[in-house]
């Protein structure tokens, strides 16, 4: 046994997952017994809804869903005849997503249900907090894309500093010859 460590145990990113499962589930939930989709085919058919056009890359960006999941999820609401992918006239490589009729009627009906449970989620918070909150939020967002790079360059040169640490024996141990 050993006395507790002192730990930083409230990280940022630790406390926006935290919310942001709690706050997932319950919005899911509701989702799917008032439209029938999940949270992430609303979040997929509102990015569409918003930019007629986009592409499987910029939709990934958009809605932070892995590539394979979103290729799934769009697979499954062309299937229910919500999401209509077209072949990009400029480069056949690129498909396009456009919403159906039917997909925008349902993305409508899901706005004011979206809009009622962020009021009730953050009804703890004065309407100044909110938009600093998400001021904040978008802030950390961009940061983020804007560092991207680095991040993966930084990345690559740990993993290489490590393999290349993992191949040499810890000092005092005899190389084999």
């Amino acid at each position: 046994m050993h006395a507790p460590l002192q730990l930083k145990t409230d990280y940022i990113n630790v406390l926006l997952d935290m919310a942001t499962e709690r706050t997932r589930d319950r919005g899911s939930r509701v989702y799917e017994i008032e439209t029938g989709l999940s949270l992430r085919d609303i979040r997929l058919l509102r990015a569409i809804g918003g930019s007629p056009g986009i592409t499987m890359g910029q939709l990934v960006q958009a809605c932070a869903i892995e590539k394979t999941l979103v290729s799934k999820l769009i697979s499954a609401l062309v299937q229910r005849q919500l999401v209509q992918r077209q072949i990009g006239s400029e480069d056949a490589r690129q498909i396009h997503m456009y919403l159906t009729q039917a997909g925008i009627d349902l993305v409508l009906q899901a706005e004011p249900i979206g809009q009622e449970m962020e009021a009730r989620f953050l009804d703890c918070l004065s309407a100044s907090e909110v938009d600093t909150l998400r001021r904040i939020l978008h802030k950390i967002i961009d940061a983020e894309a804007g560092s991207r790079d680095i991040f993966e360059f930084l990345l690559a040169q740990l993993r290489e500093s490590k393999s290349s640490n993992s191949s040499t024996p810890p000092s005092g141990t005899p190389r084999k010859k």
